[in-house]
C-alpha cells in the first residue's frame, strides 16, 4: 500500500483539476473504473460543481523584494482565491495570508471557497517561517488565476455477489498530495476490493471514489433510485496511516448490523479503537448517503483524534505519504476485512434436538473448558467467557439470534464463535441461516 500511496499524492488533484483524469488512471490500473462527468455550473440542492481553477502568477513582493511565490507549491495559493493586483500595507495585507505557527513549515489547504465559490475572495497560504519575516511596510501582489469550465470526474467499481444487495464503500479524492486525509484511505479501499475480488460473496460491493461531498451528492443524483434501494449499508474510510485509535461512528439510527460488525471487529482485532455516535469522528460523506431520500445506514471508520484537530498534520503539506505508517493501513484493512466476513457469514441458529446435549462426548467432541481448581488444562485467557456461552448457547439456537447478538453479548471475537457454532452444523444439531441485511425504505419526497 505504501507506493500505491505515493503514487496516488503524486496528482495534484481536486474537485475540478487537470490532474484528475491521470489519478484515475492510475487507480483503474489496479481496478476497472467507470467514470461519470459533471459540468461545471451543474447544481443540485444549492451545490454546485465549480470551474477548473488554475493559479497563473502569485507573487508578493515587499519594497520591491520578491518574498513569497504562490506557484511553488501546490497550497501556495487558496482554492478557487480571485485574482487581485495591487498594493497594500502590511495591515491590508495580513488578513489574506493563511498560516499556522504551530507548524512553521507547512503550508496550510484552504479548500472552503470550493463548496462556497459565492464567498470567493482571495488568500495566500505561506508557511510560519516565511510569513514571521514580513510585518510593516509596503507589498506588491501580484495574484492571477483563472476560472475555465471543466469536468468533475467521481467513479465506481462493482463487484456482484450473488444478491444484488449492496454494500458501499467510499473514499474521497480531491486533497491534492495529501495521504492521511486522503489518499491512504484510498490506498486502503483499493486492496480491500482487490481482496473481495477473490472471494465468493453473498452481497455486491461497490467502491465509490470522488470529491469530498458534492462527488457523493452529484453521483446519488444521477443514481437510478432502484440502485440506490440496494445498497443496504456503508462505509467511508480515511485518516488510516497514523497512531490514533481506529475510530468508528454509529450509523444515524444505530443498532444496524454493520454497527455491530464494526463493534466486534474493532473489540477483537484492533491494537486500539474508539466507538462514538454519528457525526462524532471527522465527519464527512456519510453525511450525503444518509441525507433524505437516501437513507443508506454508513459507518465512518477513522483514526481521527479530535473532531476539529484530527491529526496534527491535517489539511497541511505536511500530511505526506512519509507519515504513513504501513501497520496502522494495514490494520485498518484487516478491520475491513473482519466487517465484511461478519456481514457475509452473520447467520441465525435453529436447533434440531430437545434437551441437554453432552458436549463432551465424543460423539460431539463440543465441549469448550473452563478453569477447574483440581485440574491445571492451561487454557486461554477467556475460557469463562466461553464456559458462560455453553451455559447460555442452548437457549440461543430458536432462530432468533444472530451470530453477531451472540458475540455482542458474551463479548467474543465473531470468527471464532461463527466456525465453532458451523461445528454443530456439522454434527447435525442445528440448522443455520442466513442473516440478511435489511433495507429500510427511504422517506422519499411527496409529490
Amino acid at each position: 500500500m505504501q507506493q500505491l500511496v505515493h503514487d496516488l499524492c503524486s496528482f495534484a488533484a481536486n474537485v475540478v483539476a487537470d490532474d484528475n483524469a491521470g489519478l484515475f488512471a492510475r487507480i483503474h490500473r489496479e481496478l476497472p473504473l467507470e467514470i461519470f462527468h459533471f459540468s461545471s455550473g451543474e447544481t443540485y440542492n444549492g451545490w454546485q460543481v465549480p470551474q477548473n481553477w488554475r493559479v497563473r502568477r502569485a507573487k508578493v513582493y515587499k519594497e520591491g523584494v520578491e518574498v513569497f511565490d504562490g506557484e511553488s507549491h501546490t497550497l501556495g495559493v487558496g482554492r478557487y482565491s480571485k485574482s487581485f493586483t495591487g498594493d497594500l500595507e502590511w495591515e491590508g495585507l495580513r488578513p489574506h495570508l493563511v498560516t499556522n505557527p504551530d507548524l512553521p513549515e507547512a503550508y496550510l489547504f484552504h479548500c472552503m471557497w470550493q463548496y462556497r465559490p459565492w464567498d470567493a475572495d482571495w488568500v495566500l497560504c505561506m508557511p510560519y517561517i516565511v510569513y514571521r519575516d514580513l510585518g510593516p511596510g509596503h507589498y506588491r501582489v501580484e495574484l492571477q488565476t483563472e476560472y475555465k469550465p471543466g469536468q468533475m470526474l467521481v467513479a465506481h467499481h462493482h463487484k456482484a455477489g450473488r444478491s444484488d444487495k449492496t454494500i458501499v464503500f467510499n473514499s474521497h479524492t480531491c486533497h491534492p498530495h495529501m495521504a492521511n486525509d486522503g489518499f491512504a484511505g484510498t490506498a486502503v479501499l483499493i486492496r480491500l476490493f482487490q481482496w473481495l475480488a477473490e472471494q465468493d460473496t453473498y452481497y455486491s460491493y461497490r467502491l465509490v471514489l470522488g470529491p469530498e461531498h458534492l462527488g457523493s451528492v452529484f453521483y446519488l443524483r444521477d443514481l437510478p433510485r432502484g440502485e440506490v434501494d440496494r445498497m443496504v449499508c456503508g462505509v467511508f474510510a480515511e485518516m488510516p496511516g497514523t497512531n490514533g485509535a481506529l475510530k468508528a461512528t454509529a450509523t444515524f439510527a444505530g443498532g444496524h448490523m454493520i454497527d455491530q460488525a464494526f463493534a466486534n471487529a474493532l473489540q477483537h482485532h484492533s491494537r486500539a479503537h474508539v466507538q462514538v455516535p454519528w457525526r462524532k469522528g471527522a465527519g464527512n460523506d456519510e453525511t450525503v448517503w444518509e441525507a433524505p431520500g437516501y437513507e443508506v445506514p454508513f459507518v465512518e471508520i477513522t483514526r481521527c483524534e479530535d473532531q476539529w484537530a484530527p491529526y496534527r498534520e491535517y489539511h497541511t503539506s505536511l500530511d505526506t505519504p512519509e507519515l504513513m505508517i504501513p501497520a496502522r493501513m494495514e490494520e485498518m484493512l484487516a478491520v475491513l476485512k473482519q466487517v465484511v466476513h461478519s456481514l457475509e457469514d452473520n447467520v441465525t441458529v435453529e436447533r434440531r434436538f430437545d434437551g441437554l446435549i453432552c458436549l463432551s462426548n465424543p460423539q460431539f467432541d463440543l465441549y469448550m473448558e473452563r478453569p477447574d481448581p483440581a485440574v491445571n488444562k492451561e487454557l486461554e485467557a477467556d475460557a469463562e467467557k466461553w464456559g458462560h456461552l455453553l451455559d447460555c448457547l442452548f437457549r440461543y439456537m430458536d432462530g432468533s439470534m444472530t451470530v453477531l447478538d451472540i458475540a455482542r453479548r458474551h463479548d467474543l471475537p465473531f470468527d471464532r464463535l461463527r466456525r465453532y457454532l458451523g461445528r454443530f452444523e456439522e454434527k447435525g444439531l442445528v440448522s443455520l441461516h442466513r442473516a440478511a441485511i435489511q433495507r429500510t425504505a427511504p422517506q422519499r419526497m411527496r409529490p
